[in-house]
């Protein structure tokens, strides 16, 4: 093998698409979807979900694949095009602009008739696996879902899902118990006729249940889920390392909590108890739209209501803003002063 870091990332580059493929012959489809995000789909994933990262070597915070058996492209945005070219062989994956040369437009010249584009649908909001089956089926070909990630079939050294025990956010720093929140939450569940409402959004949920979590770098975000009901009560689902005596007696008895994979356990369990539920259009999965439907749910499609109140600060925040700012500010003229 060369001694040249290029022709070895290349190398290594087409290593693990090759892996890849092969993988998505053994299952039967002739392609697949690589996202940038995970599960929750925000924009900063841990290390277990950089999957876009282990496969193209790209290491924007936006950006998705598509890998078909004979060709492969790349959709970055522009604030990525010099980056993405130096770290992706352009040999391998067609460098592509997310907005301008869309992903649709692409599967439309690409796929052809009969072939199966494989995605993972924990992956995908609904109205992004509606898009992608548009395209698909305008080139006579088929969406499918996949029950396993193909990265995570072929990334033999993925790092383990991350277990830091999440953290309670005292009362002094919100200035609003998570009591209230879920009452309030609750009471726009009632007015607009919801029975209940599925928390995907890890910020709303850090934000609802007053927690905070070291999992993600740089954003202390838990990565959960929870469905509030709407008489104020709520479930949380959330890996058991991550819960400590602490915080189950801040969360107190009118919050349970429940494997993170435990959802549809929790829906079936629920004997027709409610009858419908609200999602955040923006952030639930394909997978959760799924399987509530399948418990015979009525579900719709929302904003997220936590957005709102969240974004409304009280006093005790506003000042803690204020505060955060001024530590901030001293650090940078500190900075300043020593570069000068």
């Amino acid at each position: 093998m060369s001694d040249d870091p290029k022709a070895m990332k290349t190398s290594s580059q087409r290593d693990r698409l090759d892996a890849l493929r092969a993988h998505l012959s053994s299952v039967g489809v002739d392609g697949c979807i690589v996202p940038r995000g995970d599960e929750y789909q925000g924009e900063f994933v841990a290390p277990y979900a950089e999957r876009l990262v282990w496969l193209t070597d790209f290491t924007g915070s936006a950006g998705l694949a598509v890998v078909l058996s004979e060709q492969a492209a790349l959709f970055v945005d522009g604030r990525y095009t010099l980056q993405v070219r130096d770290q992706v062989d352009d040999a391998l994956y067609a460098i592509r602009h997310i907005t301008d040369e869309p992903v649709s437009a692409w599967l439309k010249e690409c796929l052809t008739k009969g072939q199966k584009l494989g995605f993972d649908p924990h992956l995908h909001t609904p109205g992004q696996v509606k898009k992608f089956r548009e395209a698909c089926e305008k080139a006579g070909a088929e969406l499918v879902p996949l029950s396993i990630n193909p990265i995570d079939a072929v990334w033999t050294d993925q790092p383990a899902r991350p277990q830091a025990a999440a953290k309670v956010h005292p009362l002094e720093i919100t200035g609003q118990s998570h009591e209230d929140k879920r009452k309030q939450i609750a009471e726009t569940l009632r007015n607009d006729g919801h029975d209940a409402f599925l928390v995907t959004a890890a910020d709303s949920l850090c934000w609802l249940f007053n927690i905070r979590g070291a999992v993600v770098e740089n954003t202390p975000l838990v990565l959960a889920s929870a469905l509030l009901f709407s008489d104020g009560e709520a479930v949380l689902f959330i890996d058991s390392a991550k819960v400590s005596d602490d915080l189950r007696h801040h969360l107190g008895k009118d919050v349970g909590i429940a494997a993170v994979d435990g959802l549809g356990a929790v829906i079936d369990d629920l004997d027709d108890a409610i009858s419908t539920i609200a999602v955040d259009k923006a952030t639930v999965s394909q997978w959760a739209v799924d399987r509530l439907k399948a418990s015979g749910l009525t579900v719709l499609q929302i904003e997220d209501p936590c957005s709102l109140p969240k974004a409304c600060k009280n006093n005790t925040e506003v000042e803690g803003i204020r505060a955060a700012h001024v530590r901030d500010g001293a650090a940078l003229t500190n900075f300043l002063a020593w570069l000068d």
